[in-house]
């Protein structure tokens, strides 16, 4: 068995120290709730100068203050003067309410209480209540005329939800100068709070209402629209790219809590033995070119945008060449039956904005829409992801697996995979060769039991994504949790940190190192010729690097040198330490507890990447009334890389095709209502 980490807190909290360094008091209304991101929840800190506010949601405010700073303040004068207080009441917590304060706020309003550090390779802030950790070198600047002005600001909100879980939120600052890409539906500009970036402070604060501050100095939390900011789970490529990840802000701000507030908490993450792990070097299925070569398949792109579409179509055209020599790549303005089909569309905002009509319109067939504004036609992932796509929908289309054989897994019944979608729910069932049916079901007075199931199942839980169904009835409901797995990042900091460090080494000493790994004599007198015509006593990192270019003599001296010095030449991650280091975010994995099937998804250990894009986020399993677990049967239905690109899907594979069909169907159904 092996063991995994996993970000639910298991906090030690000393409510003596507390208590005798800080005064925590909390906040409640004498009427109604709080109301969340109002602008006293950042006077606190601005004004009243409390080291950390926390936020429960209606009900509680908390703040931190320094004891000696306390004794100076008159509380009740400053909420009868500050902005929306007069009608806060408030008491200051002893040891006893302390101890009664839900663990996971008062856990939030510590860590909410640092300080940015010094080190410019992190910032953080705490605003309304929350706390933000940012980047500078992962702000986006624009020109606006002559000037090249600060417009985003992606930051990570650190939260610890109400069942200790630790969550990593990619959160966008979003300046006003990119006001009229901002769409507004749900609430106004004028109901977001405010917030400026301070470069003399390098932080964030809240604009009060008295201030008034040009366009370019204000910032909302909001997404620029058809835009996602996307921070990296975890990138080892070299500690730059490590502290730009989310891994290496939780390692920054971990070594914070440790070092600031380890009198009055620490904190240390809970595991779990995993019982089962699929280790992936292949899924057996065939890449693009070789389905597309045996298919002999034609690709055409369907050109709606007349002449303003001509050059990006070819462009196009070129790229689908390039990539797939063997098939006939056109260009038309109509659907052809007889091929993959990509659509040129404007996409949203174009149509919005020119107040014309969305010429996107669903094709019973098999054709992929692409918007010129969004889509990057010189990416061959991207291109190479929408055939995948065109392949998927082809399946769907002739109603048979193709993409993998499906023979292969042996299954000696049908599978069938159901999902709801608006209230009504969608069936796959794939037979043993691989084939397809598709059904809606919508209830009825004939089936009513089945249905008060599914209702059971699927009514008001979000975090269902769908069930499985074997041929004897029994199901299996797959949930999405807020549980993700943790590499060890803490170890991974320290090698890149290590790495990083300028060091030298004595020549005589490296001579030595050489001497004793094991390499070809050839490679040992070449190496060991050019270091000794180096003309210094000592030799730096990155020389001997440069010298040693051989990349497995040069592992094999890193490892040495380590072995003999403790000091880090370089690191090899993506090599046999992935596993001690990271096994948690590799290939598939699964354990049991409680009665239930717990897996997680990460990236294919064999050639991984320096990137992982995303968590990998722990799914439960659970049997529905009396049925057995049976899904330690379907895991092998995550092993393709043809739903996520490149990567390995998190649920099985045949829910990717269920979404599509249904996603058809529902368009097919709106076409039919409107044209009653």
């Amino acid at each position: 068995m092996n063991k995994v980490t996993i970000n639910r807190i298991a906090p030690t909290i000393n409510f003596q120290n507390i208590i005798e360094d800080f005064v925590v008091v909390q906040f409640t209304q004498s009427d109604g709730y709080i109301k969340f991101g109002a602008q006293f929840i950042d006077e606190f800190s601005q004004n009243v100068m409390a080291k950390a506010v926390v936020f429960e949601n209606g009900s509680s405010l908390y703040t931190l203050f320094a004891k000696a700073e306390f004794a100076n303040i008159d509380l009740r004068r400053v909420l009868d003067e500050g902005t929306e207080m007069d009608r806060l009441h408030y008491r200051v917590l002893d040891i006893e309410q302390l101890q009664n304060v839900p663990q996971h706020l008062l856990v939030q309003l510590l860590i909410n209480s640092l300080n940015a550090p010094k080190s410019q390779r992190l910032q953080f802030n705490n605003l309304t209540g929350k706390l933000f950790l940012f980047k500078e070198s992962l702000f986006e600047k624009r020109k606006f005329g002559s000037s090249k002005l600060l417009t985003k600001i992606p930051a990570i909100e650190v939260k610890v939800n109400k069942d200790l879980q630790l969550q990593l939120k990619t959160t966008t600052f979003t300046s006003l100068l990119l006001l009229s890409r901002l769409k507004f539906e749900r609430k106004q500009l004028k109901e977001y709070a405010k917030y400026t970036y301070v470069h003399a402070t390098k932080s964030m604060r809240r604009i009060l209402k008295s201030e008034n501050l040009d366009a370019k100095d204000v910032f909302i939390i909001k997404q620029e629209q058809g835009k996602k900011t996307v921070i990296p789970f975890m990138d080892f490529s070299d500690l730059d790219s490590f502290s730009e990840s989310k891994m290496g802000q939780l390692s920054l701000i971990s070594e914070k809590i440790q070092s600031k507030l380890s009198n009055y908490i620490q904190l240390s993450f809970e595991g779990k033995e995993t019982a089962k792990a699929i280790r992936l070097k292949g899924n057996g299925q065939d890449d693009i070119n070789t389905i597309l070569a045996k298919e002999k398949l034609k690709l055409n792109i369907i050109n709606s945008l007349e002449e303003e579409g001509i050059d990006y179509a070819e462009t196009l055209q070129e790229k689908l060449k390039s990539l797939f020599p063997q098939n006939v790549v056109s260009i038309s303005n109509n659907y052809k039956p007889n091929a993959l089909n990509i659509k040129l569309l404007h996409n949203k905002v174009y149509y919005e904005n020119n107040g014309t009509k969305d010429s996107y319109s669903n094709t019973d067939g098999v054709v992929q829409h692409i918007t010129i504004e969004d889509f990057n036609f010189k990416s061959q992932s991207a291109v190479k992801a929408i055939v995948k796509e065109l392949l998927i929908k082809r399946d769907v289309h002739l109603n048979q697996v193709s993409l993998v054989d499906w023979a292969n897994y042996n299954y000696q019944s049908n599978q069938i995979f159901g999902i709801s979608r608006n209230d009504l729910y969608y069936f796959l069932t794939i037979a043993p060769n691989g084939s397809m049916s598709f059904e809606r079901k919508e209830p009825s007075l004939f089936n009513q039991s089945e249905f008060d199931d599914l209702i059971t199942i699927f009514s008001d839980d979000k975090s269902v994504e769908g069930i499985i169904k074997n041929d004897k009835g029994d199901i299996n409901v797959i949930r999405r949790s807020d549980l993700f797995t943790l590499p060890e990042f803490q170890n991974i900091y320290k090698k890149l940190l290590s790495e990083d460090k300028d060091e030298e080494f004595n020549v005589e000493d490296l001579l030595i190192w050489l001497s004793e790994i094991d390499i070809e004599p050839s490679q040992n007198r070449h190496f060991g010729d050019i270091i000794k015509e180096y003309s210094k006593d000592t030799i730096s990192k990155s020389e001997i690097l440069r010298l040693i270019d051989h990349r497995s003599v040069k592992k094999k001296l890193a490892k040495q040198i380590e072995d003999k010095t403790g000091k880090v030449l370089k690191v090899y991650m993506r090599d046999q330490s992935k596993y001690e280091l990271m096994d948690s975010n590799l290939d598939i994995h699964s354990y049991s507890e409680n009665g239930k099937l717990h897996y997680y998804v990460g990236t294919i250990g064999d050639g991984m990447r320096s990137k992982i894009g995303r968590a990998s986020v722990i799914r439960e399993i659970s049997a529905f009334a009396e049925a057995p677990i049976f899904f330690d049967k379907i895991l092998p239905l995550m092993n393709v890389d043809f739903v996520r690109y490149g990567d390995l899907t998190v649920i099985p594979f045949p829910f990717k095709y269920l979404r599509e069909w249904s996603l058809r169907d529902n368009r097919e159904k709106n076409v039919q209502n409107i044209s009653r």
